[in-house]
């Protein structure tokens, strides 16, 4: 066959498509197992990092004990959807976290939000998946950003978009404020909007009713 008829560069395309299509699926299929693996260790580190729960290693192991013995999660009905939520039962650090996630600047943002009880003060924030601008909008998962959250006070009087402030205010000192990431006001200002719309959606859930019917499947 001439090797410059369009008939043998059709064939040889086609050839090398399909041999670097089923390489890429043979790989994708190999490594099923590893990815899941890691996604488990990633969301068990992140849970542990965000509930500052105690860790006897750094194992995947001793991170999915540790979530299994501090946390119990469940699902909660949100409108037409369910939210994942978690309750801490380790004695003496009553909290519960929620689920969050919205648009960033460039892509979806999800974390995990821990408050108190009564929902009146945030214990800790820390992000499961984003995909900001390193060195930019990315440092949301930076100690000293997600760090300002502790204890932070949610203003429920406020109105719905400034439960809590992220970047300047007209109270620089107020208690539900902390400061934006400089260089990053898109992701800043995203973050905000998208925290305070979830934190609406969480005011409204029915953590009574929930409570009853975690304990209910307790006994």
């Amino acid at each position: 066959m001439n090797k410059k008829s369009p008939s043998y560069i059709l064939l040889f395309m086609a050839a090398i498509c399909i041999v670097c299509g089923t390489g890429v699926a043979i790989v994708n299929y190999a490594t099923q197992g590893l990815l899941k693996k890691n996604a488990a260790l990633h969301r068990n580190r992140v849970l542990c990092h965000a509930f500052q729960l105690k860790v006897d290693g750094t194992s995947a192991e001793a991170y999915q004990q540790a979530v299994e013995a501090n946390l119990q999660a469940s699902l909660i009905q949100d409108g037409s959807s369910q939210r994942q939520m978690y309750r801490q039962i380790t004695p003496g650090h009553p909290s519960i976290g929620f689920e969050f996630s919205g648009m960033g600047f460039w892509d979806r943002i999800t974390g995990i939000l821990v408050l108190t009880p009564n929902l009146q003060d945030v214990l800790n924030i820390q992000f499961l998946e984003q995909k900001e601008t390193p060195g930019l909008g990315a440092r949301i998962e930076e100690p000293w950003f997600t760090d300002q959250f502790k204890g932070l006070k949610i203003d429920w009087d406020a109105p719905e978009g400034k439960f809590i402030v992220v970047g300047a205010d007209s109270n620089p000192d107020a208690l539900n404020r902390v400061d934006a990431i400089t260089g990053a006001t898109q992701t800043s200002m995203a973050l905000m909007q998208f925290m305070n719309a979830e934190l609406a959606r969480i005011r409204n859930l029915d953590l009574d009713e929930q409570k009853t019917k975690e304990n209910g499947e307790q006994e």
